[in-house]
């Protein structure tokens, strides 16, 4: 039996850090395979291999994002019927969610198989690591039905506040895919075809744990196949209405990386694979602010159904201080270990100099601006949570413009280090809208009732 956690009492700072601290650790066995992926292709193919990864990330981010961004939107309704204690109704918007999964998995598939040579093309994927980014590309996009499944039941399960079962389920995901990266790639010799197998294999495993444990759940199971009490009108619209703002948000965001991976293509190999590893690290270092970001949206989304503004504020507070706090010991680790962190992917005397020049700097940048990024995910969560999924969306449209103008007008005046600032400016324009936002609907806008 799953273990449903009520959000709406005890202390915010325990309640936050605690399920915060479970995502964590789930992110970073998560993150811990896309880098053993990485550091085994730099290993057994080489530059051009992880080259081929890095030019189709921003692809892959652009189908997933819009995905989970969607099912992230479903959860925050379903985080408000808990917290409403309202059982029927939680039962009743998880049914109908549920199928539109299905309808999405199927229809992506075919599309994106059908699609992927134009979209390769489209992102300006170098021809020399066409073939590698197309076989990957394609294995992945076979497995987004794994994906679905697996981000619709853990995302359930964290809008009843348990944020256990994800975490055991991506452990265990993630120990297969080490496995299975190693198996594929060292002794089947299957290369790139190889990691993106152990991925989607890795992705069905979880999928299957969340699920099973999902099901095993009578507080669950009874409402859905069972009890027909609630019913509401408008129920798929609803969902539609808060998840495409969240998906839409993700997109919005991928627009802008594939506009600056393009231009990123434009440069030569040494840039675009020393900008791969240095990302990387940087998404390894972001766990830390995702996990803040969905511990935030579970528990904002519980109490503004049980109508506690004032907790949904002292809970903002504490993740903002813990936040900042974390990410300047990223940046420490940024700034002062990021390139030792380099040398992990690939061997000195197997790649050129500036590759390693390349992503030390762009590393140098992030780290002296990261807790922008912290505050962004931390305030941006407080607001799907109370439900306003516009601004975020918002917000990232003003990402989407600020990373654009920096990578093809900035970059023609300091070079490819533009590019490294458009992350920076984005944070800025993306912090300032949300805060803003946050303030006026949780202060002023409560006040003036």
């Amino acid at each position: 039996m799953t273990k449903d956690k009520d959000l709406t009492v005890g202390n915010p700072l325990r309640l936050i850090s605690s399920f915060a601290a479970s995502m964590m650790i789930g992110n970073i066995f998560q993150q811990l395979y896309t880098v053993v992926d990485s550091i085994i292709i730099g290993k057994k193919i080489g530059s051009l291999g992880i080259a081929a990864i890095g030019g189709t990330d921003w692809l892959i981010f652009l189908v997933n994002g819009f995905l989970i961004g969607l099912i992230q939107g479903f959860s925050v309704l379903l985080g408000n019927k808990f917290g409403e204690k309202n059982e029927p109704a939680f039962a009743y918007y998880y049914k109908k969610a549920r199928k539109i999964c299905i309808a999405i998995s199927v229809s992506f598939v075919i599309v994106l198989l059908l699609c992927s040579n134009l979209l390769l093309t489209l992102i300006g994927t170098k021809a020399e690591a066409f073939d590698f980014a197309k076989t990957y590309v394609d294995i992945i996009f076979m497995g987004i039905p794994f994906l679905v499944f697996y981000q619709f039941f853990a995302a359930t399960l964290r809008s009843r506040g348990n944020s256990h079962v994800p975490l055991i389920a991506m452990t265990v995901s993630s120990l297969c895919n080490i496995a299975l990266d190693y198996l594929f790639i060292c002794i089947f010799h299957m290369g790139i075809a190889g990691a993106a197998l152990g991925t989607i294999l890795s992705e069905c495993v979880v999928m299957i744990i969340c699920g099973y444990r999902l099901y095993r759940s009578d507080a669950i199971i009874r409402k859905v196949n069972a009890d027909n009490s609630f019913k509401a009108q408008g129920a798929y619209k609803e969902l539609i209405f808060i998840g495409i703002p969240m998906a839409l948000q993700s997109v919005i965001t991928a627009i802008g990386g594939l506009i600056v991976i393009r231009n990123v293509n434009n440069y030569d190999i040494d840039f675009l694979t020393g900008y791969t590893i240095a990302g990387k690290i940087y998404a390894l270092l972001e766990i830390a602010a995702s996990s803040y970001g969905m511990a935030v949206v579970a528990y904002v989304s519980q109490n503004h159904g049980a109508g506690h503004k004032d907790r949904i504020r002292s809970g903002v507070r504490y993740s903002l201080v813990l936040g900042v706090i974390t990410a300047l010991i990223c940046s420490v680790i940024m700034i002062f270990f990021g390139e030792r962190g380099m040398s992990l992917f690939v061997e000195n005397k197997n790649v050129s100099p500036d590759v390693f020049m390349y992503g030390r700097e762009y590393l140098f940048v992030l780290g002296l601006f990261y807790p922008l990024l912290y505050i962004l995910y931390i305030v941006r969560s407080a607001l799907q949570g109370i439900g306003n999924t516009f601004v975020p969306m918002i917000s990232s449209f003003g990402q989407l413009v600020m990373r654009v103008f920096c990578a093809v007008i900035l970059t023609k005046f300091i070079g490819c280090s533009g590019i490294y600032y458009g992350e920076i400016s984005a944070w800025v324009l993306a912090d300032l809208i949300l805060i803003l936002t946050y303030i006026y609907q949780m202060y002023i806008k409560t006040s003036n009732r």
